[in-house]
C-alpha cells in the first residue's frame, strides 16, 4: 500500500469478505475515525465484480483493497486535511474523430480542424500530472478513442499502482485484435455508449447501420478478455415513460454487463441552450427508483443513476471538485458537458490549471447539483453565450458575455 512519512493506510479482506483498514503514521489518530467510517460505508455497498480477489463496487473506482484504491482513500483524507479539492478522475479526449454522427454529441462543438490534437507525449504529461494531483481513474474518450492508434500505448502508460484506465467507446472497433491489445495494455474497464434499447433507434441516432449490434458483440469479446464492461446511457422523460430505460437495464443484465450508468439528459453540444429535455422532479424520482430496483436485485450488475449521484443527497456536481475534462486540443473544462475552459495544457501544467479552477469563486466549493442543469448556472454561464462563439469559452470571457447579453444578476453563484 502507498506509504507517506506522515500517513499511510493498511487494508485487508477478512474471511467474511469485508474490508478492514487502519491508519498508520503521525496523523493516524486524527484520521482513524474517518478511515473506519469509510470502510464501514464501503462494506455496505454491493460488490459487482472481483478482480484478483479484490472487490469492485463500481467501474469508476479501483478494486479494493489495492494500491490504487488506497490512493483513492488518501485523496479523500487529503481533501479533509487541506480543505481543498483534488481530482479523482481525469476525463481525457484523445481525438475528436468519430465514425458516428450523433445529433446529441456533447463533444461536437469542441471539434476544430484548424487546431492540432495533442501529441502522445503531451497527453502522457497530462496523465502524469493528473496522477500527481491524486487521480485514480484515467478515462480516454473521444470522439472515438480507438481511432487514435496510440491508445494502447496511452493505456499502458497509466501507472496501475496509482490508477485504473477506462475508455468510453461506441463499440464499432472492438474487434478481437483490438480487444486483445486493450487487455494487454492493462485496460480495466470500458463503457459502451447505448442510446436506446431499440437497436434501430440507436443506429439511427448514431447514423451508422449495425452500430448497436457491433457494440454488444465487442463488449462480449471484452468480457471474454477479462475487461469489465459497462453501458453508458441517458434518460429522457419519454424513455422512462415508454419503458425503454427499463428494457435497456434488463438487456444489460441478461448480457452480463457489470454496470449501467444512466446520465440525465443534459443540455450540451448542439442542444446547449435547449433545456426542454431536463428531467422533471417526478422523472428523477422514477429514475432513481428504477435504478434502485435493478441495483438491489440478485444480479451482480450495478446501476448508477446520476440523478441521485449528482444531487444534494449524493456527491453533487463532479466538475471542478472530483474531475476535469480535457479536449483533444488540451483545453481544460470542469466536465465534458460544460463548455467553460480554465486554460490549456500547452500553456500551463494541468496542476496549475486545476488550482486555477478550484480557486475560482464559482467553482471553489461543492455545487449541490449538476451545474449544467441548474437554472442559476445556466443564466450566468450558458444563456448569455452568442450563437457564433467558439467552444470551449474562456472563463475570463464570461463577464463580457453577461454584460453584452444584459444579464442583470451575474453575481457569484
Amino acid at each position: 500500500m502507498p506509504e507517506f512519512d506522515f500517513l499511510h493506510i493498511n487494508a485487508e479482506v477478512e474471511n467474511d469478505g469485508k474490508i478492514v483498514g487502519e491508519a498508520k503514521g503521525i496523523l493516524a489518530e486524527l484520521v482513524q475515525p474517518q478511515v473506519a467510517q469509510f470502510f464501514q460505508t464501503l462494506n455496505s455497498l454491493k460488490v459487482i465484480a472481483k478482480v484478483n480477489g479484490a472487490n469492485v463496487y463500481n467501474l469508476f473506482n479501483p478494486p479494493f483493497p489495492t494500491d490504487a484504491s488506497m490512493r483513492f482513500l488518501m485523496r479523500k483524507l487529503k481533501m479533509t486535511l487541506l480543505k481543498q479539492a483534488f481530482p479523482v478522475t481525469a476525463n481525457l479526449a484523445i481525438t475528436h474523430e468519430c465514425q458516428c454522427k450523433c445529433i446529441h454529441c456533447s463533444a461536437d462543438p469542441f471539434k476544430d480542424r484548424d487546431r492540432d490534437e495533442l501529441s502522445v507525449d503531451e497527453i502522457k504529461t497530462v496523465v502524469d500530472g493528473a496522477l500527481d494531483l491524486g487521480a485514480t481513474l484515467i478515462i480516454y474518450v473521444g470522439g472515438e478513442p480507438l481511432l487514435r492508434k496510440e491508445l494502447f500505448e496511452l493505456i499502458d502508460h497509466v501507472d496501475k499502482s496509482k490508477a485504473i484506465a477506462m475508455i468510453f467507446t461506441n463499440g464499432l472497433l472492438l474487434t478481437q485484435d483490438n480487444v486483445n491489445e486493450l487487455a494487454k495494455a492493462g485496460l480495466a474497464t470500458l463503457n459502451i455508449s447505448i442510446d436506446s434499447s431499440d437497436a434501430s433507434l440507436h443506429n439511427s441516432f448514431r447514423g451508422v447501420p449495425g452500430c448497436y449490434e457491433k457494440a454488444f458483440e465487442g463488449a462480449r469479446r471484452a468480457r471474454d478478455a477479462g475487461i469489465l464492461t459497462g453501458i453508458s446511457t441517458y434518460a429522457t422523460s419519454e424513455g422512462l415513460k415508454s419503458g425503454m430505460v427499463e428494457k435497456l437495464l434488463q438487456i444489460a443484465q441478461d448480457e452480463g454487463f457489470s454496470e449501467v450508468t444512466i446520465f440525465d439528459c443534459i443540455p450540451s453540444g448542439k442542444f446547449l441552450k435547449d433545456a426542454s429535455k431536463i428531467l422533471k422532479p417526478q422523472d428523477r424520482k422514477d429514475l432513481i427508483a428504477l435504478a434502485k430496483k435493478f441495483h438491489e436485485s440478485d444480479s451482480p450488475m450495478g446501476v448508477n443513476a446520476m440523478s441521485q449521484i449528482n444531487s444534494a443527497e449524493g456527491s453533487g456536481c463532479y466538475g471542478a471538485h472530483s474531475q476535469f475534462y480535457m479536449t483533444a486540443y488540451g483545453d481544460i473544462n470542469p466536465c465534458d458537458f460544460n463548455p467553460i475552459k480554465f486554460g490549456n495544457v500547452r500553456d500551463m501544467p494541468i496542476q496549475a490549471i486545476w488550482q486555477k479552477m478550484v480557486s475560482h469563486p464559482d467553482f471553489n466549493k461543492r455545487f449541490q447539483s449538476c451545474r449544467m442543469q441548474h437554472p442559476r448556472y445556466r443564466e450566468k454561464y450558458i444563456e448569455p453565450l452568442p450563437d457564433d462563439v467558439s467552444f470551449p469559452v474562456p472563463i475570463e470571457d464570461i463577464p463580457k458575455h453577461c454584460e453584452k447579453a444584459g444579464v442583470e444578476n451575474c453575481a457569484l453563484l
